[in-house]
């Protein structure tokens, strides 16, 4: 009895203490996690943010890069630093014994010096500024342009990379412990894919910067889809300095595609475009004597010039004005008002979420049947305002006979790089195959024979339209006139329509021609 009692408590106390090591192993994996855990200091190295990409995926924020190095306490440490800092900066740091993070030209790595590529969201060479625009980044916000527009998109596809370190109840880093890299999202591919492409958009903006052209912009349509594929403005702007590019002249942070102006002749072209739509032969004939007189008012053609008798085709050759006044007088003004919204003119322009092209304006109907009003209408002066991203609808619509509406978003990007195109609205008819025939060879004799010569090429043939208007504000006792050009190439099956605005001009010719043609040779000759 005595035996067995012996037995039974010493498998007891067995028991007991298999119980206690298996309590005591626990309990000490759990402390030694924790403590792991305790001991560990993460370093923030960048902060992403969703990518903006080209129609061809071809990166137009983060296509550069900058070295950003994390240092560790050490001889090797101190040396690199006392170069970025000075020599009382990088003491400091070493004896705090505390990873440290400065961005560096120096591309070192070793144990103690840890050097990473990580992107820059605006470098210089960087396109499309006032398009793309820019984002705070003390807010993470997006604050014009598709930053704005599709800014919690761009958040949510974001994300950090960071290192891990070991470090003592001190927070100094405990040498030998072995550093642990974090990407959260960092390298994700996930973005907004725009209609743009780099190279027509770099061409554009090239041809901008070579121009006498200080403030204004130029943009480029593909014409089967109505997307655009440049759509450049100057000034440009830093996106790194913001605060120095609201003293400067110009105001370099608007984009000059979205406001309204007037437009002078290169609107002729919808007057002459609804003309023929309406059964009106290209051979009416009118005399012009320099001027057209309607009460106590006398219009003019530039510099009094008279033309003579022509033809329609010989009109728009010599931009005449005092024609295009009779001509309006053949049509009906309330018919001819709703062919232009027909255009989109008048309306706002929704390019993108956040991204909305001015209204500019339509005269109203009752004031369109005043013989003045109208006089000015025809020729594209009085109330009318119309955009540059309008204007390229409404050749778009001369070239083709359908108005589509421009767009500048191609799709959404996953974080494989995938996209998502974006649903297109359907082109609507304006214009019959007959108008847009007559048209496209009236448009391109004015290149090659008219006041648009500047703009002839040898290696192509173009069509389009000067247009030199008046703003009705004042630069001292000069005023100030809007000047563009308007076109499309090649002039036979054209592929592309161009636009060119100067806000502060001399001629449409002088100004917006030669920009045109530089434009349309190098997309052309270049393919």
């Amino acid at each position: 009895m005595r035996k067995r009692a012996v037995l039974l408590y010493s498998f007891l106390s067995l028991c007991l203490l298999l119980l206690t090591v298996k309590i005591l192993s626990v309990t000490a994996r759990e402390y030694s996690s924790a403590a792991a855990q305790n001991s560990r200091k993460t370093v923030l190295i960048a902060e992403s943010r969703g990518k903006i990409y080209d129609r061809n995926m071809k990166p137009l924020v983060d296509c550069e890069e900058k070295l950003v190095s994390v240092f560790t306490p050490s001889i090797k440490a101190k040396q690199v630093l006392t170069r970025l800092l000075g020599e009382e900066r990088a003491q400091e740091i070493i004896e705090s014994k505390r990873p440290y993070v400065s961005e560096t030209d120096e591309d070192v790595n070793d144990e103690n010096i840890r050097t990473f590529r990580v992107p820059l969201r605006y470098p210089q060479s960087a396109l499309a500024c006032h398009l793309v625009g820019y984002f705070d980044p003390k807010s993470r916000n997006g604050v014009s342009g598709i930053e704005r527009g599709y800014n919690v998109y761009l958040k949510e596809n974001g994300g950090t990379l960071s290192v891990s370190f070991g470090v003592d109840a001190a927070g100094g880093v405990l040498q030998g412990v072995r550093k642990e890299i974090e990407d959260s999202g960092f390298s994700s591919k996930a973005g907004v894919a725009l209609t743009l492409d780099s190279k027509i958009q770099r061409i554009t903006e090239n041809a901008l910067k070579n121009s006498r052209i200080k403030s204004g912009c130029a943009l480029v349509m593909h014409i089967e889809s109505g997307e655009i594929l440049a759509m450049a403005s100057v000034p440009v702007y830093d996106r790194n300095n913001i605060a120095k590019e609201l003293e400067k002249a110009n105001a370099p942070l608007a984009s000059k595609a979205l406001r309204s102006y007037s437009v002078g002749s290169v609107f002729k072209s919808v007057v002459a475009a609804y003309a023929l739509e309406c059964g009106i032969s290209e051979e009416t004939k009118f005399t012009c004597t320099g001027e057209h007189k309607i009460g106590s008012t006398i219009f003019t053609c530039y510099n009094s010039k008279k033309h003579g008798t022509q033809t329609m085709k010989e009109a728009l050759q010599n931009s005449c004005n005092t024609y295009f006044i009779e001509l309006s007088k053949m049509l009906d003004t309330d018919s001819l008002l709703m062919f232009c919204r027909s255009l989109g003119l008048s309306a706002e322009t929704k390019l993108a979420e956040g991204i909305s092209g001015e209204k500019g304006c339509l005269p109203e109907n009752d004031a369109l049947r005043l013989p003045g009003e109208r006089a000015n209408f025809s020729f594209g002066q009085g109330k009318l305002l119309i955009t540059p991203v309008q204007m390229l609808s409404v050749y778009h619509a001369i070239a083709t006979g359908y108005y589509v509406k421009p767009t500048v978003i191609f799709g959404l990007a996953n974080s494989d790089g995938l996209v998502k195109k974006e649903k297109r609205e359907e082109k609507r008819r304006v214009l019959s195959e007959d108008t847009v025939k007559k048209m496209c060879g009236l448009l391109a004799s004015v290149v090659s024979n008219g006041n648009a010569k500047t703009a002839k090429s040898r290696h192509l043939k173009l069509a389009g339209k000067t247009g030199t208007a008046q703003s009705g504000a004042y630069d001292g006792k000069r005023e100030i006139c809007r000047t563009w050009f308007a076109g499309f190439f090649p002039a036979k099956n054209p592929h592309y329509i161009a636009v060119v605005l100067n806000e502060d001009g001399e001629g449409g010719a002088v100004d917006c021609g030669p920009v045109f043609k530089e434009i349309a040779e190098s997309i052309v000759l270049s393919h």
